[in-house]
């Protein structure tokens, strides 16, 4: 806001610091001052005048209010004259006020001036405009600005003659209802806006900005001076609805102190007379009713201070308050201060300290150390173990996913949810988000699918929150991991299946380095959350701890992959983060690395079709003994050349020892035995 220093000196009694001293006076102790820069012989102030502080401090007098109580000079507000009121005019005899949304506008009033000479306005008035950066149009709306920026209470004159039925009304728009305001401008409204109207239609939209019809130019002769205090809520849904954001509105959406109401009328209407002559017709129309009655708010020297951490004397305190224009009043317990009515901003004992604290001077209250016993936050055993994976998964190469935590219609027709154990959202913010997600995979198998048209390859993975409905209609939450890898389309056979095994390779790593043992997979056939499962028949297992079932690992079906718009193959898994918390080792033991080289061997491994990996895998590694450093599935081959039942498995082997350089005859004896091994449990190697 700007706001003129000469401007200022008009409502202090006393020598007003200079502007420089005064500009760092006001970022102290009330707002941040943007700039100070010259005007002619003046000084305009550019200050950042926060929400809390908007209702009374968007004037001229409000910041004087606030320059006063800073230093020693004494606030004086512009009293306006007994109006000389006209003899032979009424001016409820020339139009009548009613109010029919109360909620939308408490009080209205207009006086009716007659006989003005609309024309250019005196100098004086064009110059305190100009200052401010206003654009000067003509005597009569000049003057409702003058009175607007000095009191903060807008005002808005209508001409007489344009008002149909000589009535004002004060409605509700109609739906639909259109109104061009002043520029031009056509807008359309609707019932939660607020319009001043007259027997034929909108004259105004209320709070924000005058219309068309009853604009005041050169060939007006009586008008209209309207006040009103509305509801602040109401001008800011409907500034900010149209677009449409005035110096007016702006007031209203951080409410007007409805004291200056009937104050700042009669200020208008006395100005009007001074710069376009003419006559005020007897009394004031007005409708509804004004509430500012005394606030009293009680504190005390003891709860201030420690709100405060300083200790400030109570006198001092009243000192300050008074200066702010509080009516400050020794009780028994404490004190009683009266509020003056600018001030809606105050309402608790907080607030006094606030006002007390920024007066008293913040960078004088210095930090203290806090007193209590600070106890260390309990440890989240699921929230440390949802941590430590996302840094394994990252350290992977898998990149981190963050997706929304709903779901909608067509993510349960494609994954074939079971809508009585979907947590429905009462009120969706669109058909997308109807339910809680009861798995992490949809969306992120979508988010997959998108980074497929610009990638090669997507390896991702997300931890978060899946929700549930279980026994007893009670939602379940839980915490889960959830990865996805997808690989490109590839004809030779020996890709075939490789973004499962890749998954399950990947969950196996992310397993041990939590030290978590005793891992193992069965054939996954039932989901208690489906109707019909999503993932490849095939390629789906479950894994498990011991005897518990901790989580899935399983390959996208071909339908689902077509319908994500997904050529390759995709992969995926999901682990419930509890369980791996209750089984993750916090110590983990470190052995150092062999010295000694590796000898690395391949076996390719004849198995009948449904044989799974970990059968032929347990064999090797148990015959492999201590020799054995590590076995990795690297082809599985089905097709040409082999039994239509039948698949070839190809592991690659790694011999090593901490103690010594393993020799050919020991790395054969080894491989022996594990050749040896397989064709007992009738699986044949070949050659």
């Amino acid at each position: 806001m700007k706001v003129s220093y000469h401007w200022l000196k008009e409502y202090v009694t006393g020598t007003l610091p200079q502007p420089e001293r005064l500009r760092e006076l006001f970022t102290k102790y009330a707002f941040e001052v943007e700039s100070v820069e010259k005007f002619g012989t003046d000084s305009i102030f550019d200050i950042a005048v926060l929400p809390n502080r908007a209702h009374d401090c968007l004037s001229h007098e409000g910041v004087a209010r606030e320059a006063a109580a800073l230093t020693e000079c004494s606030f004086a507000p512009y009293e306006p004259e007994l109006l000389k009121e006209s003899k032979k005019s009424k001016a409820s005899d020339l139009v009548s006020v009613t109010i029919t949304a109360s909620k939308l506008c408490a009080w209205y009033g207009a006086r009716v001036v007659t006989g003005v000479k609309v024309g250019p306005s005196p100098k004086w008035l064009r110059e305190k405009l100009e200052a401010l950066g206003q654009r000067s149009v003509n005597n009569i709306v000049d003057a409702t600005n003058f009175v607007m920026f000095a009191t903060g209470q807008p005002l808005h004159a209508f001409d007489c003659a344009k008002i149909s039925g000589d009535a004002i009304v004060v409605r509700a728009a109609k739906k639909g209802e259109k109104v061009t305001v002043l520029g031009g401008e056509t807008y359309e409204l609707s019932p939660a806006d607020c319009v001043i109207a007259d027997t034929v239609g909108a004259l105004a939209i209320g709070g924000v900005k005058g219309g068309m019809k009853a604009e005041v130019t050169t060939k007006t002769k009586d008008i209209v001076l309207e006040c009103a205090s509305f509801d602040s809520s109401a001008v800011r849904a409907t500034a900010r609805r149209l677009g449409l954001r005035t110096d007016a509105s702006v007031r209203f959406e951080n409410g007007v102190p409805q004291s200056i109401a009937a104050r700042a009328l009669d200020h208008g209407a006395e100005l009007v007379l001074a710069v376009a002559g003419g006559e005020v017709a007897r009394g004031v129309v007005s409708t509804g009713a004004l509430s500012f009655g005394p606030r009293r708010v009680f504190f005390t020297e003891e709860g201030v201070n420690r709100l405060l951490g300083v200790n400030i004397p109570g006198r001092e305190m009243r000192a300050i308050l008074e200066r702010l224009g509080f009516v400050v009043k020794k009780t028994a317990k404490g004190y009683q201060a009266t509020v003056p009515s600018h001030r809606l901003d105050v309402s608790h004992d907080a607030d006094i300290a606030e006002e007390i604290g920024r007066l008293y001077g913040l960078e004088d209250i210095f930090a203290v150390l806090p007193r209590n016993i600070l106890l260390p936050a309990h440890e989240d055993a699921v929230y440390s173990v949802s941590e430590k994976i996302k840094r394994i998964a990252a350290g992977m190469g898998m990149t981190e996913a963050y997706t929304r935590s709903f779901i909608g219609e067509a993510d349960v027709a494609l994954f074939h949810y079971l809508r009585e154990k979907l947590v429905s959202v009462q009120k969706p913010f669109s058909q997308d988000q109807k339910y809680l997600r009861p798995s992490l995979l949809p969306k992120l198998l979508q988010h997959a699918a998108a980074n497929l048209r610009r990638m090669r390859e997507v390896r991702m993975f997300e931890v978060g929150n899946i929700f549930c409905v279980a026994a007893r209609k009670k939602v379940q939450e839980e915490t889960v991991i959830a990865g996805v890898v997808a690989l490109p389309e590839d004809a030779e056979a020996h890709q075939k299946g490789m973004a499962f095994y890749e998954e399950k390779g990947a969950v196996e790593m992310l397993l041990e380095k939590l030290g978590i043992e005793d891992v193992s997979y069965s054939f996954h056939e039932h989901d208690p959350f489906v109707s019909e499962p999503f993932w490849h028949p095939a390629r789906a297992a479950e894994l498990k701890c011991g005897d518990m079932t901790i989580g899935r690992v399983a390959e996208l079906s071909s339908s689902i992959a077509r319908a994500l718009g997904i050529s390759g193959r995709i992969a995926f898994f999901g682990i419930r983060v509890a369980a791996l918390a209750e089984r993750a080792q916090e110590r983990s033991a470190y052995a150092p690395i062999s010295k000694f080289p590796a000898v690395e061997r391949d076996i390719a491994v004849l198995v009948l079709a449904d044989t799974r990996i970990d059968e032929a895998q347990g064999v090797i590694e148990n015959a492999g003994g201590e020799l054995l450093y590590d076995s990795d599935l690297f082809d599985i081959y089905e097709g040409e050349h082999l039994e239509a039942d039948r698949k070839s498995l190809a592991f690659h082997l790694i011999f090593q020892s901490n103690e010594r350089t393993l020799t050919d005859k020991e790395v054969d004896a080894v491989y022996a035995r594990i050749v040896s091994a397989l064709s007992e449990q009738g699986f044949e190697v070949r050659s």
